[in-house]
């Protein structure tokens, strides 16, 4: 396991909530785009909406879920988002010159992705090799994760699965592994957790597992929004920052906030929970080992040709101190 982050005081981010909402700001609106529909973006926000950091901060967060990473960025770069929240393989956008900066994670594990099985010949990651693995598309984090397995497993020189698109929805990705269009899926861990529940399948791996210094959940900020609001953007991490504290010690608000976005049971929303709570950061920092195994990922993965230096891609200096 990898070393967690000293949990950011509560005084220091309450005092910081306090100085925005006392300086006398009107109610701001943040435009925040999610990348997908996933917790790991909606709940940290959706637990400080409804505690009033926001609120407190003199802000108003307005949310849109966009179709993958890709048209996230178009949105960005647009100028119809402020902020978004994708994966850390989208810092490849970056370094192709997307006019963004990452300025903070919410997640520093992938705790929320994973690989499910149906087959019950499939016992273990070694049988995965020469198989069919369903990603959402082409350039998608799961494809990410499912061209680096072979790395990620130390598999000899030569072995490698084989990725087939099957799209995002969970009926799709269910019924490609049902008529064995592909042997497994990598997508969000709900999918595995509801097969074990229904005892049709499992969770074969949690890419949290494997890829612990692998980025996870990344907060962008246009290179406008840097510009012309650094002080909404100090008072919006550090409101989203209490929020990941928040659902970090109250599991029963944080069961019922995932099970209000993904509709499943709470018994399979608690099992999500015990599985992606230790993953929250709790002070929003990308650490130089998490840049650089994200770097290396994302050549192995062929999302760049050579490994890029993504500290220049990154700054802290939107975080509370």
């Amino acid at each position: 396991m990898t070393s967690r982050p000293t949990p950011m005081p509560r005084l220091a981010l309450a005092a910081l909530l306090a100085l925005g909402a006392s300086a006398g700001h009107a109610a701001e609106t943040i435009r925040v785009g999610y990348a997908a529909q996933s917790p790991s973006f909606s709940a940290p926000i959706d637990a400080a909406i409804e505690q009033g950091y926001f609120a407190r901060a003199g802000l108003e967060v307005v949310a849109t879920t966009f179709g993958g990473g890709a048209r996230l960025h178009q949105a960005m770069i647009s100028g119809s988002v402020d902020i978004g929240f994708s994966p850390g393989s989208d810092f490849a956008y970056l370094v192709k010159g997307a006019p963004e900066m990452a300025i903070g994670i919410l997640v520093d594990q992938p705790a929320s992705i994973g690989l499910s099985v149906i087959n019950p010949q499939i016992k273990s990651t070694d049988d995965l090799k020469g198989r069919k693995i369903g990603v959402t598309s082409v350039g998608a984090y799961t494809y990410w994760f499912a061209m680096d397995l072979p790395h990620l497993l130390n598999w000899p020189a030569g072995a490698k699965v084989t990725p087939v698109s099957v799209g995002g929805a969970i009926s799709g990705q269910l019924a490609a592994l049902t008529t064995g269009q592909i042997d497994g899926v990598v997508t969000d861990v709900t999918l595995g957790l509801q097969l074990e529940h229904d005892h049709r399948g499992r969770l074969l791996l949690n890419c949290a597992d494997v890829a612990k210094d692998v980025v996870a959940t990344v907060v962008w900020a246009h290179d406008d929004m840097i510009r012309e609001h650094p002080d909404a953007l100090r008072r919006f991490m550090a409101a989203a920052l209490q929020g990941t504290n928040y659902l970090a010690t109250h599991r029963e608000d944080q069961i019922r906030l995932v099970t209000r976005e993904t509709g499943l049971s709470p018994d399979i929303m608690g099992a999500y929970v015990d599985i992606t709570n230790p993953a929250w950061s709790r002070d929003g920092r990308i650490t130089p080992r998490q840049l650089g195994e994200t770097a290396q990922a994302l050549v192995t993965a062929g999302f760049l040709e050579s490994v890029a230096d993504l500290s220049k891609h990154y700054t802290d200096a939107y975080l509370p101190k």
